[in-house]
C-alpha cells in the first residue's frame, strides 16, 4: 500500500466526529473533565480531547472501556447515526447541544421562559399537543 493510501485510511470521518461528540456529551452530562475520563481509561486528557474532536479514531476496545466508565452501552455512541446521512447535522447532536446550554441557565424563571420559547416555535402538532396536555 502506498503512503497516500495509508494516510487516507487514517483520516477521521464524520462517523469519528459523531462518536467523539457523543463521548463529549455523555462526559459533560456526568460532569467529568477530560482529565478525569482519561485517568479512568489510562489516557491523557489530550487523547480524550482528540477522540472528542474526531481527530483520532476510537478503537473498539477503547470505546468499550469508555462506555463502561460513562455508564452507557457501546451502542449509545452510535444512537442517531443513520446510514447515508451526515451525522453531524442530525437533530441528536443539536438536541445535546441544546441540553448542555439549557443546563447553564442559572435561574428557574429563565429556564421556564426558554421552554416556553421552544414550545412556541416547535413545528410538530403531536409535540404541541403533548406539551399542551403536560406542560
Amino acid at each position: 500500500m502506498n503512503e497516500n493510501a495509508q494516510s487516507a485510511g487514517r483520516r477521521s470521518t464524520s462517523v469519528d466526529r459523531f462518536v467523539g461528540a457523543r463521548i463529549r456529551a455523555r462526559r459533560k452530562q456526568l460532569r467529568f473533565t477530560q482529565a478525569e475520563l482519561g485517568a479512568e481509561v489510562g489516557l491523557s486528557f489530550k487523547q480524550i480531547r482528540k477522540y472528542e474532536r474526531g481527530e483520532n479514531r476510537v478503537g473498539a476496545s477503547r470505546l468499550y472501556e469508555i462506555a463502561a466508565v460513562l455508564d452507557v452501552a457501546v451502542d449509545y455512541f452510535f444512537d442517531g447515526l443513520e446510514a447515508g446521512e451526515n451525522p453531524l447535522n442530525g437533530p441528536q447532536i443539536e438536541a445535546e447541544a441544546l441540553a448542555r446550554e439549557f443546563q447553564g441557565i442559572a435561574t428557574a424563571e429563565r429556564r421556564r421562559a426558554f421552554l416556553r420559547l421552544v414550545k412556541s416555535i416547535a413545528d410538530s402538532p403531536a409535540l404541541q399537543e403533548s406539551w399542551r396536555r403536560h406542560g
